[in-house]
C-alpha cells in the first residue's frame, strides 16, 4: 500500500485534469482525492476529510472555488487549511475577489508540475509550523498557570491576614485605641497595601514578560530622557517596597552626567526599585546604601551598593533566577523570589545589561549599563 507525506483536495470539474494531477503527485508522496465541484467537495469534508491542502478551480458549476472558499474559512476547524485557487488568465477580476478575500496562493493554468508540488508542500509546512507554535505556547501557558497559583498562594494570604485583623480590631475596638494605636495600625494596613500591590504590579510583569507584551511597550513607548531621574524616583518606590528598611540612608553620587538614555520609564523605574529594594533588605540598618552613576565609552552606568552579608560564589548564578531567594533560611524575607529577575529582564529588554560583584562578609554591588544616545 502506497505511503503519503501530504493529502490534497483537487477540485476541479475538468476530469481529465484530475487524472493528469494524480498521476504527477501520488507518485511523488501526495494523495489526491477529487471533486467535481465545491459541492462535492464541502460534502466529504462535513463527512470528516481533513485535507492538509484544498486546491479549487475558481469557474466551476454547481458551486465555484470562491464559494468554497467561503464556507471553508466559515468553518474554524478548517480555518487554517491552505487554500489555493486555479484561475485562467481571462478570470482576473475572480482572482482579484480571492486575493483579497484572503486565499493563501493561487496557480495559473497551464500551471508547472514543480511549482505545484513546492506549493503544496510549502503550505502544509507552514500550517504545521503554527501548529506546533500553538501547542509550544499552550504548553507554556500551562506552566505559567501552574506557577502563578503556587507562587501566590502564600503571598497574597500574608497581607491579607494582616489586614483582616487590622479590619477587625478597628470594628471591635475602636474606641479602646489610643492614637499611638491607630497609627501603628495605619501603618500595617499601608504595609499591607503596598506589598499586595507590589505582587500586583509584579504579577503583570511578568506575564507580559513571557507573553512578550512587556518587550513591545518598552519598543513602542520608549522615550529619551536622563538615567538619574528614574534612579531617584526610585529610591522612594524602593522604600515603599521595604517597609522594615524605609529610613536607611542612601548616599547618591551622579558624577555630573548629562546624557540620556532611551526606556520606558514606569517599567524601568520599578526594575531600579527592585535592585535598590534588594540592597535595602539585606543592608545592616545603621549602613547606607551607595548609588554612583558614570559614563563608561558610550554607555552610562548606574552601581547601587550595600554593606550586607554578601552572597556566596556559589549561589550569585541563582540571584537572577525566577522565584528564587538565595539564603531565604537565614534571613527574614518576603516576597516570592520574582523582583531581581524581572528587574534583569527590564533592564536587558531596554537593551542594558547587569553585573554582579559580591563577597561574603564584604557586601553586595550591582551594576547597570545603558547605551547612550548619540
Amino acid at each position: 500500500m502506497a505511503t503519503y507525506d501530504r493529502h490534497v483536495l483537487f477540485v476541479d470539474d475538468d476530469v481529465s485534469l484530475q487524472k493528469v494531477i494524480k498521476h504527477l503527485l501520488e507518485p511523488r508522496g501526495v494523495k489526491i482525492t477529487a471533486a467535481d465541484n465545491g459541492a462535492i467537495a464541502y460534502k466529504l469534508m462535513q463527512e470528516g476529510l481533513r485535507p492538509d491542502v484544498i486546491i479549487a478551480d475558481l469557474e466551476m458549476p454547481v458551486m465555484n472555488g470562491m464559494d468554497l472558499f467561503r464556507l471553508v474559512r466559515a468553518n474554524k476547524d478548517w480555518v487554517y487549511i491552505p487554500f489555493i485557487v486555479l484561475t485562467a488568465h481571462a478570470e482576473k477580476s475572480a482572482l482579484r475577489q480571492a486575493m483579497t478575500l484572503g486565499v493563501d496562493d493561487f496557480l495559473t493554468k497551464p500551471f508547472d508540475g514543480e511549482r505545484l508540488l513546492l506549493t503544496i508542500y510549502n503550505k502544509a509546512r507552514r500550517v504545521q509550523e503554527l501548529t506546533d507554535y500553538a501547542e509550544a505556547a499552550h504548553e507554556t501557558l500551562d506552566y505559567i498557570r501552574r506557577d502563578m497559583a503556587r507562587m501566590f498562594t502564600h503571598e497574597l494570604r500574608t497581607p491579607l491576614v494582616s489586614l483582616n485583623m487590622v479590619v477587625d480590631l478597628l470594628k471591635t475596638h475602636r474606641n479602646d485605641l489610643s492614637e499611638t494605636d491607630m497609627e501603628e495600625l495605619y501603618d500595617t494596613l499601608q504595609s499591607g497595601i503596598t506589598r499586595l500591590n507590589r505582587l500586583v504590579e509584579q504579577m503583570v510583569m511578568l506575564i507580559q514578560l513571557d507573553t512578550g507584551e512587556l518587550q513591545k511597550l518598552i519598543e513602542v513607548a520608549g522615550r529619551p530622557g536622563p538615567l538619574w531621574d528614574a534612579l531617584t524616583a526610585a529610591v522612594s518606590q524602593a522604600r515603599a517596597f521595604s517597609p522594615r528598611q524605609r529610613d536607611i540612608e542612601v548616599l547618591y553620587s551622579d558624577g555630573n552626567v548629562t546624557g540620556e538614555i532611551n526606556a520606558e520609564w514606569r517599567t524601568l523605574r520599578h526594575a531600579l526599585a527592585e535592585l535598590l529594594s534588594n540592597a535595602m533588605s539585606f543592608s545592616p540598618k545603621d549602613r547606607p546604601i551607595a548609588v554612583k552613576q558614570w559614563v563608561e565609552s558610550d554607555t552610562i552606568a548606574l552601581t547601587i551598593s550595600d554593606e550586607g552579608p554578601g552572597i556566596p560564589e556559589e549561589r550569585q548564578g541563582d540571584l537572577f533566577r525566577r522565584f528564587n531567594q538565595v539564603e531565604r533560611e537565614l534571613h527574614d524575607q518576603q516576597g516570592i523570589g520574582m523582583g531581581l529577575y524581572l528587574a534583569k529582564s527590564i533592564i536587558e529588554s531596554t537593551k542594558g545589561s547587569l553585573e554582579l560583584n559580591s563577597n561574603p562578609g564584604e557586601g553586595t554591588s550591582v551594576t547597570v549599563r545603558f547605551p547612550l544616545i548619540k
